[in-house]
């Protein structure tokens, strides 16, 4: 007889049993408290007891059994209890010697009891590894003597759910508690996990708050990903509790108390001030001390000490409190930026559909191997980066190349993670997986520049340390001129505090904008010089010029037509990916002619290409490819293939049968965008504009005359290009070279400003500062307009910082302010410093709510035509 009915949300359970077939001591004495015949003797450890604190709860108490919650009789009493259906969490406590059964349903006394009983106590044969109950992977590790698992399907963990709602979840962990460093463990996990909305740790009441969208990421599979996190979160000591903005609130609370109500409370009210204030004395020991200077924090402790000399404990508490209340704001906001920059090259599912067998089978991420082949289906993001190896499908590739447009993906094209497909079907297999791929490289990249600290933000934090000795020497004079009150007031107005809060966010918020825009910033230093650059570089060949070529004239030799050759030479070409064969290929389709059809049985590649098409032998090649298969170039040809070489072109030769049948002339194709750039780059203030090339005088000198262009460098080679920058820069000039992230890796290190326009393919080898991820050259003006903004929101934060503080200034020496007029007005100018900062983010976010909306409409079906 079942015990009871599976509730309908835990009927997907399957049953599963322990793998051994003895009775332990644990289930044989539950089993003492089900009738017994006659003359049956007790078992051994009588000590059990069971009692009912609820009807959805059953205790068992026995030192001996549950005294350790590790030891194999209590793994077996936790996989025996859990085969009941409506058995939703076990707990065994070692302190208490006890375990508790926490029931779905409430269990039926009498026949009821007795089938738990049952179930506990009945041999049980050998489990399938399909049914088999997953245990946490750190089970029976760590020193805690308490141990509860939830039942997840099969999975038991030691997470478990304090509420639940569609799509948000609540879940504890005790390992949680005070373990600030596994809660940046949990933060780090779910930062990029496709499906999860947004999420939120505290380590106080060592619990997890999940948003997600469960039709992209089951309980279940969150729950495994937790557990992940927790296996491998090393033992630490407990993390020490931020008690600052809580002691601060509760002298700010006292000091009223003291002031208005109860005055005989004063002294507790002042003792309690000054234990707030410990960490700004233990600052000004350190400066002074250690570091053998007078810094801002010195000011602090003055100002503290003031207000305790001058019996203005409320106005001290009220200054503290909004200290606290500013750190902790600022930290939560440069937490917030970090999130959303971290967010922005895209999403990584955690599980995939793995083709094993011809059978798709759903698999941790983690679990796959290079080589592994996967199934990716409509509205799904690409986990990893690999090959189509069969299928068809369009990908939405904006997250990490800024396309605007969706990209066709067949069999042999590379797709990339953090990608989605919007139409289609693929098998992909696996090239890299997890922190290996492009996506999850960019995060990195991204994390590290989070870090970086503006040159403005010391500059600023040096001059405010400086301003120290100014400041007490105003304080000494309003000390002179109107007492105490005013000394203090004048002290309390540093600078230092306000533009380390707003330096830090404006940073964080333009990377971010940047990312939000296509262009990934590696070095923070690059955001922050671009401003000052005067001279800009420009490598031609794949910066001012695409790196694949143009088709332009059409030679023809015999009594064939220049269509006839193109279509010939394309369909020759058409198999093949290389620029050369694109800009055939791309032309023919210009032209809207069809490549006939190849004869594969005569389809040969050396030297050059050898096909079958039409009834004609169809070599295409260079020169001295015609000349090894036997076919003579007539003189009028040779001419051309000089003046070409004059003019940087080249000539791609079409033999057709034994005869030369024409040639393609091939030149570079200039980037439409181009002129717009140099002028939009004049426009923000550029003074030289310069062309680097490897290429020939001639073809370098006409197109930067085209451009507009101030000087030109031509036949540099590569080793050779740093030594031009070298030049520039000893003209006095500030220069940004944009060219190759990979083959110029000299010259860009050697330029006060990088980059690069290869995209995300090469991130990792990239050595440029900053990549331009989408092949565009107007992303140059984007990111000189947000290195710009930069320097302006850092202009703007010093003047809502300044301002106030002078004011106060000037009030405390000649207007009666004291304290606590300083206190307002020195956090109005820090608080406005951060809302400043915090600007480039309405752009940022605008930019991704519409990048969001385009990539929802593509996934829409398309509309069903009427009748």
């Amino acid at each position: 007889m079942a015990i009871v009915q599976a509730s309908p949300k835990n009927q997907s359970r399957p049953r599963a049993a322990s793998p051994g077939a003895h009775r332990s001591g644990a289930a044989a004495h539950a089993g003492a408290r089900a009738p017994r015949q006659r003359g049956a003797t007790a078992p051994a450890g009588a000590d059990l007891k069971v009692s009912f604190p609820s009807p959805t709860r059953v205790r068992f108490t026995s030192a001996r059994l549950f005294g350790d919650p590790r030891s194999a009789t209590a793994r077996d009493f936790f996989e025996r209890a859990f085969q009941a259906q409506t058995v939703a969490q076990v707990e065994i406590d070692g302190r208490s010697g006890s375990a508790e059964l926490f029931l779905d349903a409430p269990l039926a006394r009498g026949e009821g009891v007795a089938a738990l009983a049952a179930l506990l106590t009945r041999p049980v044969g050998r489990t399938d590894d399909a049914d088999a109950l997953i245990f946490p992977d750190d089970f029976g590790r760590g020193s805690s003597r308490t141990i509860r698992l939830q039942r997840y399907d099969r999975r038991l963990s030691s997470w478990t759910v304090r509420h639940a709602l569609p799509g948000r979840v609540r879940l504890y962990n005790p390992g949680l508690v005070r373990r600030r460093d596994v809660c940046q463990l949990v933060e780090r996990e779910f930062m990029n996990t496709f499906g999860i909305d947004r999420y939120a740790t505290n380590e106080l009441t060592g619990t997890v708050l999940l948003h997600f969208n469960p039709k992209q990421l089951k309980l279940a599979q969150i729950i495994a990903l937790l557990d992940a996190v927790t296996a491998s979160a090393p033992d630490a000591e407990p993390s020490p509790v931020d008690l600052d903005l809580p002691i601060n609130t509760a002298s700010v609370a006292l000091a009223v108390a003291a002031r208005f109500f109860v005055p005989a409370l004063a002294p507790v009210s002042a003792a309690l001030f000054l234990y707030s204030v410990i960490p700004s004395f233990k600052s000004a020991y350190e400066v002074v001390v250690k570091e053998k200077r007078v810094g801002v924090d010195v000011l602090d402790a003055i100002v503290v000490t003031a207000c305790l000399a001058t019996n203005q404990v409320l106005a001290g508490t009220v200054l503290g409190f909004t200290l606290s209340v500013s750190r902790r704001l600022v930290q939560k906001t440069e937490d917030d930026s970090k999130k959303m920059l971290l967010n922005v090259f895209g999403k990584q599912p955690r599980f995939v559909w793995l083709e094993v067998n011809g059978a798709e089978v759903e698999t941790p991420l983690e679990k796959l191997k290079l080589g592994d082949v996967i199934v990716i289906h409509t509205g799904e993001t690409v986990p990893v980066d690999g090959e189509v190896v069969d299928g068809m499908a369009m990908v939405d590739q904006h997250t990490l190349t800024g396309e605007s447009a969706p990209v066709e993906k067949v069999k042999g094209d590379p797709v990339l993670a953090s990608t989605t497909l919007i139409a289609g079907k693929v098998r992909v297999a696996v090239t890299s997986a997890g922190d290996q791929t492009t996506s999850a490289k960019l995060t990195r990249i991204l994390n590290d520049t989070a870090g970086y600290k503006l040159k403005s933000q010391s500059r600023g934090e040096e001059l405010a340390d400086k301003a120290v000795v100014p400041t007490l020497a105003l304080g000494g004079l309003g000390y002179a001129l109107t007492g105490v009150n005013a000394a203090t007031a004048v002290v309390n107005c540093d600078l230092g505090t306000g533009i380390r809060m707003a330096a830090p966010i404006a940073m964080l918020t333009s990377l971010t904008l940047s990312a939000e825009l296509g262009i990934l910033v590696k070095d923070g230093r690059a955001l922050e010089q671009l401003k000052n650059v005067d001279t800009f570089l420009f490598d031609k060949t794949g910066t001012l010029t695409r790196e694949r070529p143009e088709v332009g004239r059409v030679l023809v030799y015999g009594n064939h037509s220049e269509n006839q050759i193109l279509a010939w030479a394309a369909a020759a070409e058409k198999r093949f990916s290389h620029p050369i064969a694109k800009a055939i290929v791309e032309k023919a389709r210009e032209l809207k002619l069809d490549p006939p059809a190849i004869d594969d049985s005569k389809y040969h590649v050396g030297y050059g290409i050898t096909v079958s098409v039409d009834g004609h032998t169809v070599r295409v090649g260079s020169a001295r490819f015609m000349e090894h298969e036997g076919i003579e170039l007539p003189p009028a040809l040779k001419r051309e293939i000089e003046a070409a070489h004059e003019e940087g072109h080249s000539l791609v030769m079409v033999g057709v049968d034994d005869k030369l049948g024409g040639a393609l002339e091939l030149h570079a194709a200039e980037r439409p965008e181009a002129r717009a750039v140099i002028e939009g780059l004049r426009a923000r203030g550029a003074k030289q504009l310069v062309i680097i090339s490897g290429d020939h005088e001639q073809p370098t000198k006409k197109l930067a005359e085209k451009l507009g262009m101030d000087r030109h460098f031509a036949e540099v080679l590569p080793q050779d290009k740093a030594a031009y920058v070298e030049l520039l820069q000893k003209e006095g000039r500030t220069v940004c070279f944009i060219g190759d992230g990979v083959n110029d890796s000299i010259a860009l290190k050697t330029a006060n400003v990088s980059i690069s326009l290869r995209g995300a393919s090469s991130i990792a080898t990239d050595t440029a500062q900053v990549v331009l991820m989408e092949d565009n050259l107007t992303k140059l003006l984007q990111l000189r307009d947000v290195s710009q903004e930069l320097s302006r929101n850092i202009s703007r934060s010093w003047g809502v910082i300044l301002i106030p503080n002078i004011i106060c200034i000037a009030g405390a020496l000649f207007g009666g302010f004291g304290v606590m007029h300083s206190m307002i007005f020195n956090q109005i100018g820090g608080m406005l410093a951060v809302g400043n900062g915090l600007l480039p983010l309405r752009k940022a976010a605008a930019i991704r709510q519409e990048k969001d909306r385009l990539q929802a409409q593509r996934l829409l079906p398309p509309p069903v035509a009427a009748g």
